[in-house]
């Protein structure tokens, strides 16, 4: 099995550390039902677009993955292509947090580009105001969007050809927008990181954001996984009929995923070169392929394949499409009638871990499958399925709920499907791991140091709920749960669920006799003499041994201070650490 595992504690721990979060976009209003309805079809009647289930939220009270998943659609398409996938995932009570909709083109200008976000005086990207985001599991992305807000949807024959070509915007600015929506998807869901899943154009979207350190937070990207199905990598080859796809063979959209141009050179935006009507010729709108403002700059730009793609922080995936009668769109070429096969590989363009987590949905059609491929739930399960290896384990946090998949593995991969989770232990204790197997198959768990040495026992859990008590006896630091089972081709459809609680050890909870704290039991603030062991930091933990608050502290304080108030009433205990000896006191918060 491949293993990363020693790698460094503090590392590992700042991730877990609060996330800092960048300030959160500003949203343009618009009529309250243009959230929920779309834009009238060709007979005039607007159609329910997906909502938030509300009521659900509060009886689950939590959502269920580590990471939530942004769903991002493809060239000329909308959010609802997921519908049918989504709902699967909502059989299996994950939640629905709701719709982004972002206008790309806002100035309405099609000669002209820039990745300015509104209230920005011409900016090209507007995010419009909605009143149904929750915590969820999963979001959409939606790019087909009016100037006014109203959502053009594939559903029920209506219109998705976009007023403003918004749908059929730049990648430049489909990256940009992503940060705002990841910045926006974590305050939400008080998540570290995001899965990242694109179809077609919208899996260039991701990498737009993924491979250019501008479109970051402040403290890195935090995407934990990325999966794209039927993205064109290395570019799309085809022809564009108009009258029949409804693409605008003059749009951004258009000119950036092409693998060559109209005079054979490579596209610029995929393969790179300099931006200027010699080499990308004058077939679009305009040739600012940077969004920078300046068309024609002449500049040379690093194509997205030129860049660097972190493949040791980030898990992969791709799906690819394979049309076996699709004659009449590709003749003997393969691929899924719109993007070849050759193209959607993405390990063509970048050498990523062994085993690759490649994925293929195979099937006839006269024209493209193209289409079909997000709504195919057996293989948009093995591209989400949890990371195998323990450098890209998947953070948990004690007392949450989480659920996990048992997925068939790549061609020539794994025969089992490890699934592996990292937890921040503090401190000597137990951890008590529950955890419900919904499938007749066992599946087995095994609780791992930073070094890979299995804590307690490998433990074969049967269908049913279980628990089990493992003791952690080497003190803090990065802990791994690997849960392993076997896979066929229903496992996914019968997923498993844990939770873990961590209880601090007798001797961790051992009042020292020479820290005097006042008052005991108290209902605000305690005090106590820092005089004499110059305690410069502390932190607050409840009997659970969950790190619930940090405390900075004044050296060689008579009467130093620490604040409870905001703390529910219950049993606390206060460590504190001069960098040579540590205490730990019991304190009553009532």
């Amino acid at each position: 099995m491949k293993t990363k595992l020693l790698l460094s504690i503090l590392f590992l721990s700042a991730l877990y550390q609060s996330n800092a979060q960048n300030v959160l976009p500003a949203m343009k209003a618009r009529p309250a039902d243009y959230e929920y309805l779309s834009a009238p079809d060709s007979l005039g009647v607007r159609h329910e677009l997906k909502m938030p289930n509300k009521n659900k939220k509060t009886l689950l009270n939590q959502a269920k993955l580590p990471y939530p998943i942004i769903f991002i659609h493809g060239l000329n398409s909308c959010s609802s292509v997921w519908n049918t996938f989504t709902n699967f995932l909502d059989t299996n009570q994950l939640i629905y947090g709701g719709r982004f909709d972002v206008n790309l083109n806002y100035d309405g200008n099609n000669y002209t580009s820039n990745k300015n976000v509104y209230p920005t005086n011409g900016a090209d990207i507007a995010m419009y105001q909605s009143n149904n985001l929750i915590q969820g599991d999963y979001y959409y992305v939606n790019f087909s969007v009016g100037t006014n807000g109203v959502v053009f949807n594939t559903d029920n024959t209506v219109s998705i050809y976009c007023d403003n070509l918004s749908n059929q915007a730049a990648v430049a600015k489909q990256g940009k927008a992503l940060q705002n929506i990841i910045d926006y998807v974590m305050y939400l869901t008080n998540s570290t990181k995001v899965i990242l899943f694109g179809h077609s154009m919208g899996g260039l979207a991701s990498r737009e954001y993924l491979q250019n350190n501008s479109n970051w937070q402040s403290d890195g990207h935090h995407i934990a996984k990325l999966i794209t199905t039927g993205t064109p990598h290395g570019g799309y080859t085809g022809t564009n009929v108009a009258a029949i796809t409804n693409i605008n063979s003059y749009s951004e959209a258009y000119r950036d995923l092409r693998k060559e141009y109209s005079n054979t050179n490579q596209g610029v935006f995929l393969s790179g070169g300099y931006e200027n009507t010699s080499n990308i010729g004058n077939g679009y709108y305009n040739n600012d392929i940077n969004c920078n403002g300046i068309n024609n700059d002449g500049s040379y730009i690093q194509g997205l394949n030129q860049k660097d793609l972190p493949t040791d922080t980030v898990d992969f995936a791709y799906i690819m499409g394979n049309c076996t009668n699709c004659v009449i769109s590709q003749g003997l070429i393969l691929g899924d009638g719109v993007v070849r096969l050759e193209n959607a590989n993405l390990s063509n363009f970048y050498t990523l871990p062994n085993h690759k987590n490649e994925f293929i949905y195979s099937a006839s059609a006269v024209t493209e499958i193209h289409t079909d491929l997000p709504m195919q739930t057996y293989q948009n399960m093995q591209g989400l399925d949890e990371p195998n290896e323990f450098n890209l384990a998947y953070g948990v946090n004690f007392g949450n709920t989480y659920m996990g998949f048992t997925t068939v593995q790549p061609a020539g991969g794994y025969s089992n499907d490890y699934d592996i989770y990292k937890f921040l232990a503090q401190g000597n204790g137990n951890l008590t791991f529950t955890i419900t197997n919904s499938s007749v198959n066992n599946i087995t768990v095994q609780i791992k140091n930073y070094l890979g040495q299995v804590q307690g026992q490998v433990y074969t859990i049967p269908n049913g709920n279980w628990y089990f008590s493992v003791p952690i006896s080497s003190g803090s630091g990065i802990y791994y749960a690997e849960i392993t089972g076997i896979p066929s081709s229903i496992s996914y459809l019968y997923p498993y669920t844990f939770n873990m609680t961590y209880t601090l050890s007798n001797q961790d909870f051992t009042s020292s006799d020479t820290l005097k704290i006042y008052p005991n039991p108290t209902s605000s603030k305690i005090s106590f003499d820092n005089s004499k062991e110059n305690f410069n930091q502390g932190s607050i933990y409840n009997y659970l041994g969950q790190e619930v608050s940090k405390i900075t502290l004044n050296l060689l304080s008579s009467n130093q201070e620490v604040d409870l108030s905001n703390l529910s009433n219950g049993v606390y205990i206060l460590k504190f650490s001069n960098g040579e000896i540590t205490k730990s006191v019991k304190v009553i918060k009532q």
